[in-house]
């Protein structure tokens, strides 16, 4: 009988802990209610290693997608704390079959006249969609000095 308590109590603790979990909410981490949906990161890296001499040039592959219409994409550089825009990029279907999202591929120079302190550069896309949401990803890149 003191078995069956036992077993009775540590299934409603269970069951108790499990309804505290909350799921992910796709739809409501992605959309806005009157504004429609956010653009879509699948992934954002570098396609040519991690570490970067200066004046080298570091290719980059951004995977996305996004169910409501792009304006333009953009890749700034964060060095000591200041972010700088590189380059905008205006919307170009570009669907990949494998990955099942829009790719597109950019490169960034690692700049001269670097600080003997900036040991880490900062990239970062940004998806604006024409109706004002956005989405953006970063990626660290070592410097070698």
């Amino acid at each position: 009988m003191k078995s069956i308590h036992i077993s009775l109590f540590l299934s409603i603790l269970v069951l108790g802990f499990s309804s505290c979990y909350e799921e992910p909410d796709w739809l409501a981490d992605n959309t806005t209610p009157g504004s429609g949906n956010f653009p879509v990161i699948s992934t954002f890296g570098t396609s040519n290693g991690s570490e970067f001499a200066v004046g080298e040039t570091v290719q980059l592959d951004l995977r996305f997608f996004s169910v409501d219409e792009i304006d333009r994409i953009v890749l700034s550089s964060i060095i000591s704390g200041v972010e700088t825009e590189e380059e905008s990029f205006a919307y170009t279907p570009n669907f990949s079959e494998d990955s099942q999202t829009d790719v597109l591929l950019m490169s960034y120079t690692v700049p001269t006249g670097l600080a003997a302190d900036v040991t880490t550069i900062s990239l970062k896309v940004e998806i604006i969609n024409k109706n004002g949401l956005t989405r953006d990803s970063s990626v660290d890149i070592d410097i070698l000095m």
